[in-house]
C-alpha cells in the first residue's frame, strides 16, 4: 500500500487498538492497520472499513416531518431504539484482515425484523470510521475514549 505520507509503497503492519466515540456511536478496531514508515494508516483501509460498515450495518430512511422507514421493506419504525454491538470484518487483498467493534443505536421493523440504525445517527456512522483511523496527532482526529 502506498503510505499517505511519502507516497511510497510499503508494508502494511498491524499496530495497537483504539477507541472512538462520535455522538451517539462507539467503535473500536483490536489492531489498526499503519504504514511501517510512518505510522500512519493508509486510505485504502478508512476505503475499506467504510464499505464493509455500508455492507453489514442497515441504515433506516429518513423521511420528512415523519418517523423513520424501513430499508427493507418500507413499514413505519416504531419500536423503541437500543444500544447495540455489531461487529464487522474488514477484508481486502492488500492488508490484512482488520475486525471492527461498534456500539450502535438501532431499532428493529415491526413487520420484516430488520435492526437498523435510525436517521439522527446516520452521520455518526459516517464519521466514527474516519476518526478510528486517524492519527491522534492529526488535528481533526476525534480522541480515544
Amino acid at each position: 500500500m502506498r503510505c499517505p505520507v511519502c507516497d511510497i509503497d510499503t508494508e502494511v503492519a498491524l499496530g495497537p487498538p483504539r477507541e472512538v466515540t462520535v455522538g451517539t456511536i462507539g467503535a473500536a478496531v483490536e489492531r489498526r492497520p499503519l504504514v511501517r514508515c510512518h505510522d500512519a494508516t493508509p486510505a485504502d483501509v478508512v476505503g475499506a472499513a467504510m464499505e464493509a460498515v455500508d455492507a453489514s450495518v442497515p441504515r433506516a430512511r429518513s423521511r420528512l416531518l415523519r418517523a423513520d422507514v424501513c430499508r427493507s421493506c418500507g413499514s413505519g419504525l416504531t419500536m423503541p431504539v437500543r444500544r447495540t454491538a455489531r461487529t464487522v470484518t474488514v477484508e481486502d487483498p492488500r492488508m490484512p484482515i482488520v475486525t471492527l467493534h461498534l456500539d450502535l443505536p438501532m431499532t428493529r421493523c415491526g413487520e420484516c425484523g430488520v435492526d437498523q440504525v435510525p436517521s439522527r445517527s446516520h452521520e455518526d456512522l459516517t464519521v466514527v470510521i474516519p476518526a478510528l483511523f486517524a492519527s491522534p496527532e492529526e488535528p481533526d482526529a476525534v480522541g480515544p475514549t
